[in-house]
């Protein structure tokens, strides 16, 4: 038994790196929504919310939140349907862009700047958990925190090591609940205070005398949040049977799915101002403040506390464990997510990542988004949509991704160059805006843009073009 699920797991794992056949594609529209809804829904959400109200009015917020992200979405993630097409993940794609062995340091960085947000899971399934059990009047010691996180990643993990079938059934049952319960969070906001003390809710003091800043902060936000999805983008859509199901499932999973829940953040965060005079993110103490202790203790603790942040844990591991699989073939799938959930638990013994949450945000986009603009510039504009997968794959005797010593130095000066691009004008952790002018890009759309337009442009210049396009000949799709 035990070597029968060694060998599916691992069989899953495979799929980041050989490509899938079009017989073996598993997933219609519906099961990818699902499980990337599930993706996206946990209760770091809230924490997005609660930021977002502290920076906006709740009009501009809705607004923000929904067009913000979806917008973003649909221009970054089109990259998804050669995932589907070529039923390969984005990261063997991005050995084009940064080389065989250049695509190893990108995927350790994206980890290393992206995984953090599972720390975020782990700490508010933590933070819950302790508030339920207060309900009981039962106190837990300081101690226990980050060993409830721990517990959170421990479980996620085991999902994951079961395989996309454990994750898939999971989510056909966990999402549906979610938003739905979701729903009540907003029903419970609305009905506990005044209405027009949500939906005419303004910060008292953003911090800043210029409104517009703390405006295009929060559209900053929005676009950072949903861009660090890149790392596991095609993780799912590459199991779809046909490429509009693959890029609508991503772009409606976290546009819409993880936008409600974003909106649900900000007004429960709102109302606890209104009720007590705090902002707080945790939904358990929300509900708990807001309506009885047994409403809270019999919905969220079985649905959205626990299953929402350890379903997400899973279904993180999985993807990312995938993608660290495609740049690091050799290794053990079962291995990876160890690494990951290792990663994750020190993150949890240091306990400071949400208070930080603002800055973990920007930081993290300042890398993904040049590697969103050079995924799609290299795809639509560069390789117009072809790829050697012999060289992709490294089959002997063909070697257009070697580069220079198996690094396109290209990809990666572009890639500090879009960084760069986003601290020019706004530091994200002193949240000092250093070029107004170009800040109404927002330093994530700046940076994109930017890093899109000096990519294309170097592919022009007839020795880089050459440099870049040695891959031409091999071309057989």
């Amino acid at each position: 038994m035990k070597n029968n699920v060694n060998r599916e797991v691992e069989k899953e794992a495979i799929f980041g790196i050989i490509p899938i056949l079009q017989n073996e594609k598993l997933y219609g529209f519906l099961d990818a929504f699902l499980i990337l809804s599930g993706y996206c829904i946990a209760t770091w959400s809230y924490t997005q919310g609660s930021y977002l109200a502290t920076l906006v009015g709740f009009k501009q917020l809705l607004i923000g939140a929904f067009l913000g992200a979806i917008l973003m979405l649909a221009i970054y993630q089109l990259p998804v349907i050669l995932s589907v097409r070529y039923g390969i993940d984005i990261w063997i794609w991005l050995r084009s862009v940064f080389g065989k062995r250049g695509v190893k340091v990108m995927t350790v960085v994206i980890i290393i700047i992206n995984f953090p947000w599972y720390a975020v899971c782990a700490e508010l399934f933590s933070s819950s958990m302790t508030n339920l059990a207060a309900l009981f009047g039962i106190v837990f010691p300081d101690s226990l925190h980050a060993f409830l996180g721990i517990l959170c990643v421990l479980i996620g993990t085991f999902i994951a090591y079961k395989g996309i079938g454990a994750i898939t059934w999971t989510t056909r049952v966990l999402v549906p609940l979610l938003l739905s319960l979701g729903v009540m969070v907003v029903i419970v906001g609305f009905t506990s205070v005044p209405f027009d003390v949500i939906w005419n809710y303004k910060p008292e003091n953003t911090g800043y005398s210029n409104n517009t800043i703390p405006y295009i902060i929060s559209i900053e936000a929005n676009f950072a949040f949903v861009i660090t999805l890149i790392g596991g983008m095609s993780g799912v859509p590459r199991l779809t049977k046909k490429e509009n199901s693959g890029f609508w499932a991503g772009v409606l999973g976290q546009g819409l799915s993880g936008s409600l829940f974003v909106v649900m953040g900000a007004v429960m965060a709102i109302a606890m101002q209104y009720v007590t005079g705090k902002m707080v993110d945790d939904p358990t103490v929300m509900l708990a403040t807001l309506t009885v202790p047994a409403f809270a203790l019999a919905s969220l603790l079985l649905l959205l506390v626990a299953f929402a942040n350890i379903g997400t844990q899973a279904v993180g591991s999985y993807l990312y464990g995938v993608m660290l699989k495609s740049s690091f073939k050799k290794m053990d799938y079962r291995v990876l997510i160890m690494i990951l959930a290792l990663y994750v638990s020190i993150l949890c013994v240091w306990g400071k990542i949400v208070e930080f949450f603002g800055s973990f945000l920007t930081v993290s986009a300042c890398i993904y988004a040049p590697v969103a603009a050079l995924l799609f510039v290299d795809f639509f504009f560069v390789r117009k949509q072809k790829i050697s997968l012999r060289s992709a794959f490294g089959m002997p005797g063909y070697n257009a991704y070697d580069y220079t010593r198996g690094i396109n130095w290209i990809g990666f000066l572009c890639v500090a160059a879009g960084i760069f691009m986003s601290l020019l004008i706004y530091n994200p952790i002193t949240a000092e805006v250093h070029n107004i002018f170009l800040f109404y890009f927002t330093p994530t759309g700046f940076s994109f843009l930017g890093t899109g337009i000096l990519y294309y442009g170097l592919s022009r210049i007839p020795f880089i073009r050459r440099y870049l396009l040695r891959d031409r000949k091999e071309l057989t799709v």
